[in-house]
C-alpha cells in the first residue's frame, strides 16, 4: 500500500508501507499547530458511501471537543481535482458525490470546500493497535487527532436529513407497510415494523442460510435491494415492501434508518451507515473485520463460508465451479460423509480438491497435467488427507485401491468421454458421483439425462448456479440448467 499525502490540492505518494497509519506501540499524532488554526477539513481517499458513512460522526465530534472551530468537507468538484476522473467505485455514476449523500444537512459542516491548501489529515493518517485490528476506522482517525478514548465513544455513522426528505420517506413507507405504530413530527403515523433487505452485486448466494435464518425470525414486510431479481433466490420468502433500486440514495439510506432490522450480504456501506439507527445483521466478508467494524453490528460468520472465502468463483476463473456449487456440496455432504472417501476426476488447480478435503476423510484426486498437479500440491500443502495421482483417466485402468463412497467428475465435457467417465465411475461401486457444468455444455447433460433415463442413475439434486447465469470466462457460455448435479447410483 501506499501512505498519500495530501498537500496544496495534490495527492502525492509519501511511502510504501504493510499497514497504513501509526502503530500504537509508536505513535505518531496531528500537529499542534494545526488544531490551533481550528479549521479542519474531513478527508476520505476512498469514495464509497460506505467509506464516507463509516466515518460520519467526525464532524460531530470535532465540534465537541474544539467548539470554536470550522469543520470543512471536500466538494465534489475539489475531490475530482485531487483523484482525478474516477476509475474504482464504478458501480457509482460519480462516486465523487457520495460525501453529499453523507453529509448534506449535516448541521456540524460548515461549508463543503473548492479549495483546500495545505496539508490535509486523512484517512491515512490513523493510529492502528497490533493486537486489535477490529476498531473502527473513526477510532482509529480521531486517535491521531488527539482524542482520548471516552472522547469518541459516540462515533456511530450518523446522518440528517431536511424535513422534506424525511416527509418524502416517511409517505413510501407509510404507503408500502401501513401505518400503527408510530407519530412522527410532520403529523404522520407509520409503522417501523419493517425491515431492509440488502444483497450486494459482490455476493455469490453460497451462505444464504444465515441470513435465512434472521429473516424468518423477523416475518416483517422488507424493502429490499438484489443485483438478480428477488424471486431467483432463496429470500423470495420474504414479504415485499419495495424495490428500492429506483429510489434518491438519501432517501433510501433514510427508510433503512427507519426500519426495525437491516439484514445484508455482504458488508456494504449502506446498511453500515445505519448502524446508529437500526439492527444490523450483516454477512461478514472479511476477516478479520479491520477498521469497517462498526459497533452495534452483529456479524454473522460461518465456518463454511471462512472456507470458500478466498476460493475463486467461476466467473473469475473456468477452472473451478462456482462458490454456490461449493457451498451446495459443503451443505450436501457436511458431517454424513466425515468418514468417507472421494475420487475427483479432474484435479485442474485443486480449487474444488480443497473444499473436499473438509468433508470427506480421504479425497484422492486425478489429473494427466503434471503442471496443474504441481500448482494443486503448493496451492493444498496444508492438507494432510489429499492423495494426488497423475493418470491419463481415459488410457490407464481406475484403480485407486480404496472403497469409494463418491465420484466428482469434471474432466473432458463431450459426449463421448463423459459416457466414459461415468462408465469408469460405476466400476468403483460409489454410492454417489456429481458432476460439474451439467446444464452449461449440452453434450455432456445429454449424456448425463441418458444414464438417469436407463436407470443406472437417479437425480438426487441438482447444485450450483441456477439457469441462466452468464459466465464471461467460459466462452460466454450461458447456463441451461443448473451447474451441476448429484447423482445416486442405482
Amino acid at each position: 500500500m501506499v501512505f498519500w499525502r495530501i498537500l496544496d490540492n495534490k495527492v502525492y505518494s509519501a511511502y510504501e508501507t504493510d499497514v497504513l497509519g501509526f502503530s500504537s506501540s509508536n505513535p505518531s499524532y496531528i500537529p499542534d499547530e494545526y488544531l490551533e488554526n481550528q479549521e479542519f477539513v474531513v478527508m476520505r481517499t476512498c469514495h464509497g458511501v460506505g467509506d464516507w458513512g463509516i466515518m460520519s460522526a467526525m464532524p460531530r465530534l470535532l465540534k465537541e471537543k474544539y467548539p470554536n472551530c470550522k469543520v470543512y468537507i471536500p466538494s465534489s468538484k475539489l475531490l475530482e481535482k485531487m483523484f482525478g476522473k474516477p476509475t474504482a467505485w464504478s458501480w457509482w455514476d460519480n462516486p465523487y458525490k457520495n460525501v453529499n449523500s453523507i453529509f448534506d444537512n449535516n448541521p456540524y459542516v460548515d461549508e463543503f470546500i473548492e479549495d483546500a491548501p495545505g496539508d490535509i489529515f486523512h484517512d491515512h493518517y490513523r493510529i492502528y493497535n497490533d493486537d486489535n485490528p477490529d476498531i473502527p476506522l473513526i477510532n482509529q482517525m480521531l486517535k491521531f487527532w488527539q482524542f482520548s478514548p471516552d472522547e469518541y465513544e459516540d462515533s456511530q455513522p450518523e446522518l440528517y436529513w431536511s424535513d422534506e426528505e424525511k416527509k418524502f420517506g416517511d409517505e413510501i413507507i407509510r404507503e408500502h407497510v401501513g401505518y400503527t405504530q408510530r407519530t412522527v413530527p410532520r403529523g404522520m403515523t407509520i409503522s417501523n415494523d419493517f425491515g431492509g433487505l440488502m444483497i450486494t452485486n459482490t455476493y455469490n448466494f453460497s451462505n444464504d442460510n444465515l441470513l435465512i435464518k434472521i429473516l424468518k425470525d423477523n416475518p416483517v414486510p422488507y424493502f429490499y435491494y438484489t443485483p438478480v431479481p428477488l424471486e431467483e433466490t432463496s429470500f423470495n420468502f420474504i414479504e415485499r415492501a419495495l424495490d428500492l433500486r429506483h429510489i434518491d440514495l438519501r432517501i433510501q439510506l433514510y427508510i433503512r434508518a427507519e426500519a426495525k432490522l437491516n439484514v445484508a450480504a455482504f458488508q456494504n456501506g449502506l446498511t453500515h451507515t445505519v448502524a446508529r439507527y437500526s439492527k444490523n445483521y450483516q454477512l461478514q466478508r472479511d476477516f478479520p473485520m479491520g477498521s469497517n467494524f462498526i459497533k452495534g453490528e452483529t456479524y454473522l460468520k460461518d465456518d463454511d463460508y471462512r472456507i470458500l472465502k478466498d476460493s475463486p468463483d467461476k466467473t473469475e476463473s473456468k477452472t473451478t465451479t462456482s462458490l454456490k456449487f461449493k457451498s451446495d456440496l459443503i451443505n450436501f455432504f457436511k458431517d454424513k460423509f466425515k468418514d468417507r472417501v472421494l475420487v475427483e476426476i479432474g484435479t485442474s488447480l485443486g480449487y474444488g480438491t480443497k473444499i473436499f478435503s473438509t468433508i470427506f476423510k480421504k479425497v484422492i484426486t486425478a489429473d494427466v497435467s503434471i503442471e496443474k498437479m504441481n500448482f494443486a500440491k503448493d496451492y493444498l500443502k496444508s492438507f494432510d488427507n489429499i492423495e494426488f495421482k497423475l493418470m491419463d483417466v481415459y488410457n490407464q485402468e481406475w484403480d485407486f485401491g480404496e472403497n469409494v463412497d463418491v465420484v466428482f467428475i469434471d474432466c473432458v465435457h463431450d459426449y463421448n468421454h463423459i459416457r466414459s467417465d461415468i462408465n469408469n465411475a460405476l466400476l468403483l461401486n460409489p454410492e454417489l458421483l456429481v458432476m460439474d457444468d451439467y446444464g452449461l455444455y449440452p453434450d455432456l447433460k445429454r449424456a448425463i439425462d441418458e444414464f438417469i433415463e436407463s436407470g443406472r442413475l437417479k437425480s438426487v439434486k441438482k447444485i450450483g448456479q441456477l439457469p441462466g447465469t452468464f459466465y464471461p470466462k467460459t466462452e460466454n457460455k450461458i447456463l441451461k440448467d443448473y451447474e451441476g448435479i448429484i447423482c445416486q447410483v442405482v
